[in-house]
C-alpha cells in the first residue's frame, strides 16, 4: 500500500528549495573561496567574491559622495591582504579589531597597489548585495 504525503508537505518542500536558492542568489554564496580572490588578484580582474580572513589593520573612515566607508585590511592567506570598504551610510558598522575573523561577500576591484572589496552592503539596485559576517552576525 502506497502512502500519500499530505498536500501541505508536497507543496512546502519545493517552496522551501526555491526559497533557499533565492537566498543564495540574492545574498551570494556563504562558502568562502579565497582561491577565487587570489586568481582575480593575479589576473587583475574584477570579481564578485566570498572570502574569509583575519583583520590585520583598522584604517580611517573615508567620506565621499557615496557616503561614509568603514575601512580595514584583511589577510586572506598567502600574503594576500585586501582592503575592505564597507559603506556605513547603507549598512551598520562592523565591530572588528585586528585579529577578528570575517567572512566577506562583495565586489573585488584590482586597483594596482590598492586591491579592495566593496559593495559589502545590501543591494542598491545597481549592484547585487553583499555582506560581512562576524561571529555569526551578518552586516548588510
Amino acid at each position: 500500500m502506497r502512502m500519500r504525503r499530505p498536500a501541505a508537505i508536497a507543496v512546502a518542500a519545493p517552496a522551501l528549495v526555491v526559497l533557499v536558492v533565492l537566498r543564495v542568489l540574492a545574498n551570494g554564496s556563504d562558502v568562502p573561496d579565497n582561491a577565487a580572490l587570489a586568481a582575480a588578484v593575479a589576473g587583475h580582474q574584477a570579481e564578485e567574491v566570498t572570502v574569509q580572513g583575519q583583520v590585520t589593520a583598522l584604517l580611517p573612515d573615508s567620506v565621499g559622495s557615496d557616503g561614509t566607508h568603514e575601512r580595514f585590511d584583511v589577510d586572506f592567506g598567502g600574503g594576500l591582504i585586501v582592503e575592505i570598504d564597507h559603506n556605513t551610510t547603507l549598512a551598520a558598522r562592523v565591530p572588528v579589531t585586528p585579529g577578528t575573523t570575517v567572512l566577506v561577500h562583495g565586489q573585488f576591484e584590482p586597483d594596482p597597489g590598492h586591491p579592495v572589496i566593496h559593495y559589502t552592503h545590501h543591494a542598491t539596485g545597481t549592484h547585487p548585495g553583499g555582506w560581512i559576517e562576524v561571529a555569526g552576525r551578518r552586516y548588510q
